[in-house]
């Protein structure tokens, strides 16, 4: 009888080891359950829409950051060409400095120069028709005119009184007279009136086609000036 009874205590001794061993069992499932209910809530909330006002305000702050971004790149470029310059100062001061830099001038030489007269009615052009011994003047006066030459010309032995044949003395591609009026006409006395009186009535291209040919002088008289152009 004494057997049995150790034998009943061992059974139940054993059959209280079993169970704590579910307890653990039953809170491990507890967890699993809990675990796939948040994976659950996750995967919907990700599966809903995003709506339109989140999008924007998502592609606001990316354009930000990019501007960001970018401002830093600029900076970090323009500090590094101030040093490479040798200088730290921003770039709005280098315009300045450029702009306010005066240029240099050149030491290209004059190479126009003008002629005129410096009184009025200086300015003279005689035409001389010439045919045998035979010749007939016109004098035109012009109230003043103007030459354009390439070199300063030298006027050291120049005659107011007697003035410059423009013409003759200088070589030059511009010129203008002014105000030209007639003064005076020469004809030959040893013709009779009649035929004075013709000859001053005839064109240039008449007294060309009878056999007259003509001589032109322009001349420049009293002080002149020179001035570059």
């Amino acid at each position: 009888m004494a057997v049995k009874a150790k034998r009943t205590k061992r059974a139940k001794k054993t059959k209280g080891t079993g169970k704590p061993a579910r307890k653990a069992t039953a809170s491990k499932t507890k967890k699993s359950a809990a675990r796939k209910a948040t994976r659950k809530t996750a995967r919907k909330a990700a599966r809903k829409p995003v709506s339109k006002a989140t999008r924007k305000t998502a592609k606001k702050a990316v354009k930000k950051a990019a501007k960001k971004a970018g401002a830093r790149k600029s900076s970090a470029r323009k500090i590094g060409k101030q040093e490479r310059q040798g200088t730290s100062a921003p770039a709005g001061e280098w315009a300045i400095e450029a702009v306010v830099q005066p240029v240099p001038e050149t030491s290209e030489e004059t190479s126009a120069w003008r002629i005129s007269p410096e009184v009025s009615q200086s300015v003279l052009r005689i035409d001389t028709w010439k045919k045998d011994d035979l010749k007939i003047e016109y004098l035109k006066v012009y109230r003043t005119g103007w030459i354009i030459v390439d070199q300063r010309p030298d006027l050291a032995e120049y005659n107011p009184d007697e003035g410059i044949n423009i013409f003759e003395e200088f070589e030059f591609d511009e010129h203008e007279l002014y105000d030209g009026s007639d003064e005076a006409s020469i004809v030959p006395n040893e013709l009779p009136e009649e035929e004075r009186q013709r000859l001053l009535a005839l064109s240039e291209e008449e007294l060309a086609e009878e056999g007259w040919t003509l001589e032109s002088v322009t001349r420049f008289k009293g002080p002149l000036l020179v001035e570059p152009v």
